[in-house]
């Protein structure tokens, strides 16, 4: 193995390869987390209640910070395809009853 010859030199070029594939493959995937979690109904997401905000909550995190997107991936988008999870009882909207005379 040569350390400064042809070994290196592959080495090197293979390294800036996945380098070049990440830098484009991220910003994608981040934009593509983004919209889906905007997208995705809250009930739809792993262990959500009626009170819980966590459509809000994905959405800032990977906006501002970009990394979550990986995240988001792994967490909620891997887990469950949208329109793929059962809607609960509380994501309905109530029925109003007209008043009685």
């Amino acid at each position: 193995m040569e350390i400064f010859g042809i070994g290196f030199a592959l080495v090197a070029t293979a390294f800036t390869v996945v380098m070049v594939l990440l830098a484009l493959a991220l910003p994608l995937l981040w934009v593509w987390m983004l919209i889906d979690s905007i997208i995705r109904e809250e009930w739809e997401y792993p262990g959500s209640t009626a009170t819980s905000s966590n459509r809000l909550l994905w959405a800032l995190l990977i906006a501002f910070l970009q990394f979550p997107a990986v995240l988001y991936y792994f967490m909620v988008y891997a887990k469950g395809k949208r329109g793929m999870v059962v809607r609960p009882a509380w994501a309905y909207a109530p029925v109003q009853t007209p008043p009685t005379a």
